[in-house]
């Protein structure tokens, strides 16, 4: 799998985990389960985007503000991967398997927005636990 096509999964992964109200775990085991073609690799690659969506899980929507799937990913290449637009750009081109091109709303959002003044609770890295 190329770098976008681990991303539209990962997307698709979390989207999955929240409509469904799957536990992580179960969604990766039954992603890579049904998508025998991606590599052990792959499906590593893949759980580390989806773990690390999930421990910046606040803070990502906030920085986009934008309580989606795509959104906290990616904050969360910016948060904890330290990905700039540019790159981010190249990944999110629309072609087959990549995720669409970033929209001018996640470019100015990326541009503009820091967790600076976030709410300590959007800072953490990890997720508010009920």
């Amino acid at each position: 799998m190329t770098p976008a096509a681990r991303l539209s999964a990962a997307i698709e992964l979390i989207d999955t985990i929240e409509r469904d109200r799957v536990p992580a775990a179960k969604a990766l085991k039954e992603w890579g389960t049904a998508h025998r073609f991606a590599g052990s690799g792959d499906r590593a690659a893949i759980a580390g985007l989806v773990w690390d969506v999930l421990r910046r899980y606040a803070s990502s929507a906030f920085l986009m503000d934008a309580d989606t799937a795509r959104a906290r990913l990616i904050g969360m290449l910016r948060l904890e991967r330290d990905m700039d637009t540019a790159t981010m750009s190249a990944l999110f081109d629309g072609s087959r398997f990549a995720p669409e091109p970033l929209t001018g709303v996640e470019q100015a959002a990326l541009a503009s927005r820091s967790l600076k003044d976030a709410p300590r609770s959007r800072r953490r890295r990890l997720p508010r636990m009920a």
